[in-house]
């Protein structure tokens, strides 16, 4: 199952699509400015599309074709970092219980999949990734069987923007 420790289990309380973002609004006053989540299940849901997710199961491929998408438009508000980083979740990224990536590279949005968990099974509330203190701003994607939950780091290490995105298979 997905990693679970950090702040003792406890989520965060606050609804998806509350963005706590520092960039600049750019456009029309009244046109809300996507969160860093929302803008990364657009790449998402395109990745899935142009591999054909529901039918071939390519989590390799989904993960080539979200850096081959990716515009980097996706702004950590505290660092300013807009990296991409892919991978799987194996024990080679993991070192002494902390995501390694994070200090070799600032990652600001992680892919990590998963083929044997579906997120309709899963409990969102119970999902905390352990990240380092400099993680804060991180989009984190867990890439499911059946679909994608993303959600942010606040400055606090708290989970903020969650999204829950099934894949459906076209009959």
């Amino acid at each position: 199952m997905l990693a679970g420790c950090g702040d003792n289990g406890n989520g965060s309380s606050q609804p998806s699509g509350v963005s706590n973002s520092s960039q600049n609004i750019q456009g029309a006053e009244n046109k809300k400015e996507k969160t860093n989540a929302e803008k990364f299940l657009e790449y998402a849901i395109k990745a899935a599309d142009l591999r054909n997710f529901t039918e071939t199961g390519d989590f390799a491929g989904i993960g080539i074709t979200l850096q081959d998408l990716y515009k980097k438009d996706i702004v950590n508000p505290y660092t300013g970092g807009t990296s991409l980083t892919v991978m799987n979740r194996t024990s080679s990224m993991m070192k002494d219980q902390h995501l390694s990536r994070t200090r070799l590279f600032s990652v600001d949005c992680v892919i990590i999949d998963d083929y044997m968990t579906q997120l309709k099974k899963i409990n969102t509330d119970e999902v905390v990734y352990c990240v380092n203190p400099e993680s804060k701003g991180m989009v984190f994607a867990f890439w499911l069987i059946d679909g994608v939950y993303i959600y942010e780091v606040d400055e606090n290490g708290q989970k903020i923007n969650e999204i829950k995105h099934f894949f459906e298979k076209e009959e």
